[in-house]
Order: structure tokens, then sequence, then C-alpha cells
């Protein structure tokens, strides 16, 4: 699984070649450079795409500082709703952050466990809240924050829902799938008087949020509005926006941030960056590698069903069940000769239980190298160089029913130049049987399984059964 080296920024190539400077805010609680690197997109709305460090979705990472971050970012959203009594707690954990993107990946272990013990007792019970994620980006990370918060959660989606029809839906501008749509099975999901608290990844111009805010009140007004996020680029203009909406809405609107600061484009940026990606070479990952399959169906093994939280949930999945997965997984690769680097996948939107599993996984297998990502529908462009932060590309057809049909899928850094992994173990959405992932939806394209297997020794591929039809109750 590809990595820069050890302290050089993944962001330096195209910063230097497009022009792109990153300004961090001496307020920062954690520099930019840190928290992100930079990629080519293949999108001709945005030339660039800032590659996360702490959200596993582009780059695989240990689960637990994936945790880590996503809580801490939960506490903020606590300092930003008064409920913390001293702000030394988190001017602490920031400081551990950034030693631990500061340290080389897989010498990190202990600064990580210092991490994480700096952030549980930060959590904040808001139980009046609601939590909601952003498909695809922030699903995992939304409920991190609902985690640290012990409010209700649900995320936007992309995906069909057939007998739960969507209650709202807005548009996100420069993704390359615009469209969310919220589907909650409880009616009175939004009734609550309490703060209504977006997720995303990052806040660039903040139009999606503004779009969300605007939908969420026509629904039920509110009276605070918080915004969290990994990182903060917005502009004075930007910024103006939420003031203004806020007073125009009536209702308090601010931002809570692990990273603040701003972004320039150098001139003509999505010209010059679709000339790079024009005289870049068009490499191939080889597809006829050997490698073995097994296929897991956990419902077989006694294993409870898991409800989507783009349906609404008080409480994450029980660590029952997730220590019953690590286990059960646990078990299937100590029959392996040797299993190698280890790396669970999720698939999309799927973010939390398997970034969960991945974190049991780690404690039962300490000796192991677990990382963490997930697949995506975002087109990048690409580089296996040490200062650019994607190294690899895997392209593969969907194999879950969405809103717009099937179409093409990437997973990224899971080869290259500095490292491969000896197993990969795969979570598709909840529900998903053999049938849809052994047949390609898309002509042309390998499905998931193959195109996996062309990095890897080992394939497994993990099949939770769902719980679709009523609200989770906390810690059901």
């Amino acid at each position: 699984m590809s990595t820069a080296p050890d302290l050089s920024w993944s962001g330096a190539y195209l910063a230097d070649v497009l022009g792109i400077e990153i300004h961090s805010d001496p307020a920062s609680h954690v520099a930019i450079e840190d928290l992100v690197g930079l990629a080519l997109r293949r999108n001709p709305k945005r030339a660039h795409l800032l590659v996360s460090q702490v959200l596993a979705k582009h780059v695989p990472t240990e689960p637990a500082l994936v945790m880590a971050a996503g809580e801490l970012l939960g506490a903020f959203v606590a300092q930003e709703l008064s409920l913390l009594k001293s702000a030394d707690g988190l001017t602490a954990a920031a400081a551990a952050l950034t030693e631990v993107l500061q340290s080389p990946t897989g010498q990190r272990r202990d600064v990580i466990a210092t991490l994480a013990a700096q952030v549980a007792p930060l959590r904040t019970v808001v139980p009046d809240a609601v939590v909601i994620g952003y498909a695809e980006t922030a699903t995992g990370l939304g409920r991190l924050v609902a985690n640290a918060l012990g409010s209700y959660y649900i995320h936007s989606t992309r995906m069909a829902t057939p007998g739960v029809a969507p209650v709202a839906g807005f548009e996100e501008g420069h993704s390359h799938a615009t469209s969310h749509a919220m589907v909650p099975t409880d009616p009175r999901w939004l009734d609550g008087a309490g703060p209504v608290i977006l997720v995303d990844d990052e806040l660039s111009t903040g139009s999606t949020v503004i779009n969300t805010i605007r939908e969420l009140h026509a629904l039920v007004p509110h009276s605070v509005y918080i915004v969290a996020a990994l990182i903060d680029l917005r502009s004075t203009e930007d910024r103006a926006r939420f003031d203004a909406l806020a007073a125009e809405l009536g209702c308090h609107i601010s931002v809570a941030a692990l990273g603040t600061g701003r972004i320039e484009l150098g001139e003509d940026i999505l010209g010059r960056a679709a000339a790079l990606i024009e005289g870049l070479p068009q490499g191939a990952i080889a597809s006829d590698n050997n490698y073995s399959a097994h296929t897991l169906e956990l419902s077989s093994n006694g294993i409870a069903g898991v409800r989507s939280d783009r349906f609404g949930n008080v409480g994450a999945p029980s660590q029952d069940t997730i220590d019953a997965i690590a286990e059960r997984l646990a078990h299937e690769l100590s029959a392996q000769a040797d299993a190698g680097p280890l790396a669970i996948v999720g698939c999309e939107e799927n973010m939390f239980l398997p970034l969960a599993v991945a974190t049991a996984l780690g404690e039962l297998l300490p000796e192991a190298t677990v990382l963490f990502s997930t697949t995506t529908r975002s087109p990048i462009v690409p580089i296996d160089r040490p200062d650019y932060a994607i190294a690899s590309a895997l392209s593969f057809a969907s194999h879950d029913l969405c809103n717009d049909g099937p179409g093409i899928r990437f997973a990224y850094n899971l080869s290259g130049s500095q490292q491969r992994p000896g197993t990969l173990v795969v979570f598709p959405e909840p529900g998903i049987g053999q049938a849809e992932l052994d047949t390609s939806s898309v002509a042309g394209l390998p499905t998931m399984g193959a195109a996996l297997g062309a990095v890897a020794d080992l394939v497994v591929v993990l099949l939770p059964a769902d719980l679709p039809g009523t609200p989770r109750k906390a810690n059901s």
C-alpha cells in the first residue's frame, strides 16, 4: 500500500507544477499541509483533489488514527457548542495528532495510542443533536463525530433505497456525482430542538453546506447549525456567505475544523491540469496475478445484521457485532500460511463498519500491519512518486444499486513502488450477495474482486446481512 517517503509532503509535486499554494492560519489546530496532500482530478469542474491523511478514503491509513481524528473533530464541535469545560485537552490532542502526522508511517503505533488516549476523555454527550454526514466521503467521519457526541446520526446517500422514499435532497456542485438524498425511516428525525451538525471532509466554498441548510431549514427550522470539517479553506467572501445565510434565516451557523487556512490556485489551472494529464503515460496494473479468493457469509456464522446509517440510527453497530466479525476474520486469516500486510477496504458509503472491524482486528493481531481505506466514485490521476498523493489506481464495475445506475468505481494506493498488501479484506454494502459481486455491471470493466486480486495474494470478501426495517436503538 503506497505511502510517501517519510516526512515528505505528498502535495509538493502538484503545488509546484500547477502553482497551488496552501497556507495554514496561525490559529489552525493542525497544519493543513499535515492533514492533506494533493492529486489531479479527472473532473472538468475542479483540477485538484485535497487528499486527506486521516480520512482513509484514498490513502490506506492506520484505523486507530482515523478513529481518533474523527472523534477529535467531534470534540471541537462540543467546544463550538460551549460544552467543554476547558480547551486544554483539545490543545494537547491536536498537538498529539500533529506528532502522529509528522511521524513515519509504520513507525507511529505508540504515538497513535497516545493520541487515542487523549481524545477519549473529550467525548461529550449531546443527545438532542442531529449529526448529518455527506456521502460518500464523510459517511464514516460523520459517524465518528456522532459517536463522540452520543447523538443521532444519518448520512446522505446516492444509493437506491427501495421502499424508503427520500424526504430531502441537495446538490454538490463540484463533485463527480452531485445529487444527495436523505432517506430517514423515522419521520420525526429532524423534529428536536437541538443543534444540527453537518459533517464533511473539507470546506472549500461552502456551497453544498448552504444548499443543505436551506433545504433542512425549510423542512424544520433550527436555531443552531454547526459545520464540522477536517479542513476549512473558505475564502473571506465564502465565510461572509455563511454569515449572510445565518442573518437571513435567523439562526446561528458556525464551523469547527481541525485545520483552517486558504488555498490559492494558479491562473488557468483547469487548462494546465488537462495538459499535464494529457502528457502523462497511461500505466496499467497487470491483471494476471495469481490470487486466492474467499467469501465469508457472516449471517451464516451467527453474526447479527447491520443497518446502514443512511436510514438514520441512534447508535453505531454494537461492539459485540464488531468484535464478532473481527474474531471471525482473524480465524480465517490464521488459516493462511502468510497473509502479509493487511488492508481492510470498505465500499463507497460503507465506511464505519469496516473501519471499526479494522480497529478491532489490529488489536487482535498486534504484530500485523493493518491499514484501512475505501473504494470511491472519484476519478483521480495516479502518479507514482513520493511527493504526490495517489500512486496507483484500480478501476472496476460497481456492484450495488445506485440511483444513477451502474458505473465505474476506483480504489487507490493499494499498489505502487512503495508497498503492496498481501491480503485485502473487502466489505461491500450490507445485504450485497455473491451474485452481484460475481457479475460485472459495466461492459469492459472487471468485477471488484478481479481488480483487487491484481494487487494481492488473498482477497477475502465479507458479506454482512442488512437490517433495513426499523430504527436502531442506542447500543442495540
